[in-house]
């Protein structure tokens, strides 16, 4: 009831205006503003159309346009009859006195909220997005140029709602699947995004979009994968994917901070990011910045020594922060240093090394495992001795293949025992006199 009520009421309301003002009985449609009118005529629908802003008494604001949407923030989106070189209306915004405030060069955009929108332009081969203020000041842009293989012009649907230009569409179908640049979140998620700690990371159809607490949409919805639980992110960055490459965005803004240029990264250790480009690894800071130059095959995240282990063409040592190489790359192979010390390959035998790149205790070790405590276990000769940070070793067991030389000897010496006494028993049978009959 009280529905109906309502509606009543704005049809009586609707009507009184009519009769108030006669001169609205010449327009299909009409919406008032604070005095002033938004008026449309339908001469043939969906293709003859014109809409008009106009005073109290009818005078007209405004010359005709295809379209006027609702007033917002003082300003409403207009469409005018000119159309750009490829036939597409183009959209702006009028105040209240019809003055023009922000003109019309946008392929798409929406009512004002909050003093922010979006608007959506061509960009070389794509369509772009950026936020814009009451004056038509860029208060973001996202950085479209990242998304090579998204929001392409060729494979865009450009639609509107009929008689209405200004409710407008730029579209992408992906597998059946509408795709879009801008996005208008529902009351639900408005109140989920800005009662978030920081960026909100949101899932669509496989992909992940990135919008801040003030609804700017900061990362468009094509990312392949995220980094919210910091597996490999820190240190400010988190590291998303794009197709087949990765890239960092700021945590606290949502904005780009690389390109997705990296095949692999790991995560930040003393404020560092190694990352792999061209099938080499360098390091960059949090600020994108490339600290240490991309020229190692294999790189390890920097220890309390200020220490990573790296390789070039097989030949490992290590270098600093700064990239200084501290420990010449000379080694078969370098472990990361841990308490001090690095375990070593070279002519097929393992050491430790420290920070000087000196020996500590002896180097002719088989095999060996890196100090990850205070102690660790190393193999000689197939005898097994646990190590001290001093080098000092204390021999602790056999290794694998001298526990199974003792299991083979003793099969052995068992079966030659076990053959030595059966012969014997079989000889004593033998040499048994026979029992004589009574």
């Amino acid at each position: 009831m009280i529905l109906v009520s309502l509606f009543a009421n704005l049809l009586s309301g609707n009507a009184l205006s009519a009769q108030d003002k006669p001169w609205l009985k010449n327009y299909s449609s009409y919406q008032k503003y604070d005095g002033v009118y938004v008026v449309k005529k339908i001469d043939v629908a969906c293709r003859s159309y014109q809409s008009f802003l106009v005073d109290k008494n009818g005078n007209k604001l405004t010359p005709a346009f295809r379209d006027i949407g609702e007033f917002a923030n003082g300003l409403a989106e207009f469409v005018p009859f000119e159309l750009n070189e490829a036939k597409q209306g183009l959209h702006g915004f009028i105040n209240k006195q019809g003055k023009i405030v922000i003109p019309p060069v946008y392929l798409a955009t929406d009512r004002f909220y909050k003093g922010q929108t979006w608007v959506i332009y061509p960009v070389n081969k794509q369509f772009g997005l950026s936020y814009i203020d009451t004056t038509g000041k860029v208060i973001y842009r996202i950085p479209i140029e990242y998304f090579k293989n998204d929001f392409l012009i060729s494979k865009s649907v450009v639609d509107f709602v009929c008689n209405q230009d200004a409710k407008e569409d730029i579209i992408w179908w992906k597998q059946k699947e509408i795709f879009l640049l801008n996005w208008n979140f529902s009351p639900f998620i408005e109140k989920e995004i800005k009662e978030s700690k920081g960026i909100y990371h949101f899932l669509y159809k496989g992909k992940y979009g990135i919008v801040d607490k003030n609804l700017v949409l900061k990362i468009p919805v094509a990312l392949d994968d995220i980094d919210p639980k910091y597996k490999f992110s820190g240190q400010g960055m988190e590291r998303v994917k794009y197709g087949d490459k990765y890239g960092f965005i700021n945590v606290f803004t949502g904005e780009m901070v690389t390109p997705f240029e990296f095949s692999d990264t790991r995560k930040p250790t003393a404020g560092l990011f190694w990352v792999k480009k061209n099938n080499k690894w360098g390091c960059i800071d949090k600020t994108g910045k490339v600290r240490i130059p991309f020229l190692y095959d294999e790189a390890s995240g920097f220890t309390q020594e200020d220490r990573s282990a790296v390789a070039i063409n097989g030949k490992f040592g290590h270098i600093d922060k700064t990239g200084k190489i501290r420990t010449p790359l000379k080694y078969q192979f370098a472990s990361y240093f841990n308490n001090g010390t690095s375990m070593v390959r070279i002519n097929d035998k393992y050491g430790y090394i420290d920070i000087n790149d000196r020996f500590i205790g002896k180097s002719n070790y088989d095999s060996a495992l890196p100090f990850d405590r205070k102690t660790t276990t190393a193999e000689r000769f197939g005898l097994r001795y646990e190590l001290a940070l001093d080098g000092s070793e204390t021999f602790i067991g056999f290794t694998g293949v001298w526990n199974a030389f003792f299991i083979a000897i003793g099969v052995i010496l068992f079966v030659i025992a076990n053959s030595y006494f059966f012969k014997r028993m079989q000889s004593v049978k033998k040499n048994k006199p026979a029992k004589k009959s009574p």
